[in-house]
């Protein structure tokens, strides 16, 4: 299994996991995901500014992520506080793995490659995410992975008629210290 940048080639198979966890959402009556969000201009958009990240196994995509740097519109609306000043962060978003794979711990896994690929950048202080109140397994493996919950954030692009506020959680980036060559 290899993280790396997603490339346009990707973007069919991003596309159906995405269309996947949609319908994996909606099955558990969970309020996220519904309606044209997240749409195929969010994933071109994503994969040609290299936000986008996928756990691949050779031509196979799991799982993908978008780690967007801050500002984030959606974060600017906190019930709470951030660990972080504006513009230090990455915001994950999008974050989906293969329905042919589920229940493996891909989630994880991505979840521990796209943050040792962060820790790589000493500039990004934190790393922020959010999901709704009731997708318990996404609550599972971000809590599991290190963030603390930091307040609720309102959801810009619901297409909900009522106002959603999703959990907000952040983890503070540690960089790792690469060794010197000699």
């Amino acid at each position: 299994m290899l993280l790396r940048h997603a490339e346009m080639r990707d973007l069919p198979q991003i596309e159906q996991i995405i269309l996947d966890g949609k319908a994996h959402l909606a099955a558990q009556n969970i309020n996220q995901w519904r309606g044209q969000y997240p749409n195929m201009d969010v994933l071109v958009h994503d994969i040609k500014n290299g936000y986008n990240f996928v756990l691949a196994e050779g031509d196979e995509i799991l799982g993908t992520v978008s780690a967007i740097p801050g500002p984030d519109m959606s974060y600017q609306t906190l019930d709470g506080e951030w660990l972080t000043e504006e513009g230090e962060y990455i915001a994950l978003h999008r974050v989906a793995v293969s329905a042919n794979h589920r229940g493996q711990g891909l989630s994880t896994k991505l979840f521990n490659a796209v943050l040792d690929e962060l820790a790589l950048n000493p500039t990004i202080k934190g790393i922020r995410v959010d999901t709704h109140k009731e997708n318990f397994g996404m609550q599972h493996v971000i809590k599991k992975s290190g963030f603390q919950e930091t307040g609720y954030v309102k959801v810009l692009n619901s297409s909900n008629p009522e106002q959603v506020y999703n959990i907000g959680y952040e983890k503070l980036n540690l960089p790792v210290s690469l060794p010197m060559a000699n």
